[in-house]
């Protein structure tokens, strides 16, 4: 967690590529100490400990760097599989360490294993694997473009960002213009500028009512994912599956983390596909059903047979499944949410109240499972249900479809108060981001047209109304529903108008 505070100041200061390289350091030093710890007759407990808080500081890190990088550096339209590759490669972490973990307790003092007497390569060899994805980091991140984002908004030389521009994007084959390109960013990202003198820092979190809709959604999914028990899964699904009656527990939880990251890597294709909306509803609503199958399986079956144990394995494989479905979309909606000026705290918020969330779920689970506290036994599968039914109604509310819209598109949108159901319907053809239509006043004391130059010709409000809307939105007074109502008629001028514009938006 302490780590989502501090990417806050490496990605914003170092930028994503030198903030991935002292994330990299960071963590080799953390798993060092941790394999000298075992240095010597006695193994050196709060060295470890010491060790462990290094390398689990590296792991917030990369949870703020890696996601906002892959979304920075990932076209619209490939954005969704560009930022799975965080949760891919974390998962196959996950899956190594799982099976190396197994294998090394198998190892007894006399096997070939043992070293000095006592089986330290039994935990050494789990440890020093942790050492593979940092040092690949570290060799392989200097290679990389600096995100372009990133280089406007620290005003560097605008050479420098189309270079990368043009090595993330332009081909031999494709007519993409970089100068272009960074050109609609710098845009942008004056008008940003412009907004954050009125509310700076942290406080623009909460008192620019955009950015604050946008840190709701970003840590809402995030808490949410742990809040169905993800974390209780990782941490207990051995207690969890005992529980439930089964008895041969390891090969199911192996079969288990393999089903997962087979779902996982879905989440290159269907985002970008179907739409994150969509999957995030199907997967909340289906990862309700198993748990609490499970639930009512220990209630009505005591004792357990082999048909409710075997019903049991079936309902926790396909919450697996679907659960793995859902992770990358938890992981691109909080990146997408998060605004170009207050992209790292954003990202740091969601991430650390998820975090929050996970560290509650793992403390509490005992004492609301184990006998003589909660007892509530495999029937705490009720409360991981319920979570997921509320996560579809959150998405359902709250979460607009963002898929194939470029992150200056997505702050337009958000800037200008669209209604979560109105993102997928806006027809940003023959748009100029550049001199956009305002549809609202950073400030909030006036409504433009969408006509060039806020004239607002062709549209169906007259001016008096649109002032009284606005006054109402501002002070609160006015539903999402109503916005989407009132968004709608807007959107109808925009494609009345959209001829005018001169310059079309690229789509990256």
């Amino acid at each position: 967690m302490l780590g989502c505070l501090v990417a806050v100041y490496l990605n914003n200061i170092l930028g994503r590529r030198l903030a991935l390289i002292v994330t990299a350091l960071i963590s080799i030093t953390g798993v060092l100490i941790e394999m000298t710890s075992a240095i010597g007759p006695k193994p050196q407990y709060d060295q470890f400990v010491a060790g462990k808080t290094i390398a689990s500081l590296s792991m917030g890190l990369a949870a703020n760097i890696v996601p906002l990088y892959l979304s920075e550096t990932s076209t619209a339209a490939a954005r969704g599989f560009g930022i799975n590759m965080y949760q891919n490669v974390q998962i196959i972490g996950y899956i190594v360490a799982s099976a190396s973990v197994y294998a090394t307790t198998t190892a007894t003092a006399s096997s070939s294993l043992a070293f000095g007497g006592n089986d330290k390569l039994g935990y050494l060899i789990p440890m020093g694997l942790q050492l593979l994805a940092p040092t690949l980091m570290l060799i392989c991140t200097p290679f990389l473009p600096e995100s372009p984002r990133w280089l406007v908004w620290k005003g560097r030389p605008e050479d420098e960002a189309i270079a990368a521009a043009h090595r993330l994007f332009g081909t031999n084959t494709n007519t993409f213009d970089a100068r272009e390109y960074v050109a609609t960013i710098q845009v942008m990202v004056d008008m940003d500028r412009e907004r954050e003198a009125s509310a700076p820092g942290w406080a623009d979190l909460l008192l620019h009512r955009p950015t604050l809709r946008r840190t709701a959604i970003a840590a809402g999914i995030q808490c949410l994912q742990q809040a169905q028990g993800s974390g209780y899964m990782v941490a207990y699904i051995f207690s969890f599956l005992t529980a439930a009656g089964v008895r041969d527990v390891f090969p199911i939880m192996m079969g288990l983390n393999i089903v997962y990251y087979l779902a996982v890597l879905s989440g290159h294709v269907l985002p970008d596909r179907f739409g994150r909306r969509p999957i995030l509803l199907l997967t909340a609503a289906a990862c309700g059903v198993g748990p609490v199958l499970i639930a009512i399986l220990a209630i009505a079956v005591v004792p357990s047979t082999a048909a409710s144990e075997d019903m049991a394995v079936l309902a926790i494989f396909l919450w697996y499944v679907f659960f793995g479905i859902q992770s990358p979309l938890v992981w691109i909606t909080t990146a997408e949410a998060a605004p170009s000026r207050n992209r790292e705290k954003v990202q740091a918020v969601a991430v650390f109240l998820g975090f929050g969330v996970s560290l509650l779920v793992a403390f509490v689970s005992p004492f609301i499972q184990d006998p003589g506290y909660g007892n509530l036994g495999a029937k705490i599968g009720f409360i991981w249900g319920t979570f997921s039914w509320a996560t579809a109604l959150w998405v359902f509310f709250t979460v607009p479809e963002m898929r194939g819209l470029s992150l200056e598109q997505l702050d337009y949108l958000y800037e200008n108060r669209v209604a979560t159901r109105k993102f997928k319907d806006y027809d940003f053809t023959g748009f100029d981001l550049r001199n956009p239509p305002p549809l609202f006043d950073p400030e909030y004391g006036h409504q433009g047209g969408h006509g060039q130059g806020g004239g607002g010709g062709g549209g169906h409000h007259h001016d008096n109304r649109e002032h009284v809307q606005l006054t109402d939105r501002s002070q609160g007074g006015c539903s999402d529903d109503d916005v989407g109502d009132q968004d709608a008629d807007l959107d109808s001028r925009h494609s009345s108008d959209k001829n005018q514009a001169s310059v079309r938006m690229h789509s990256l």
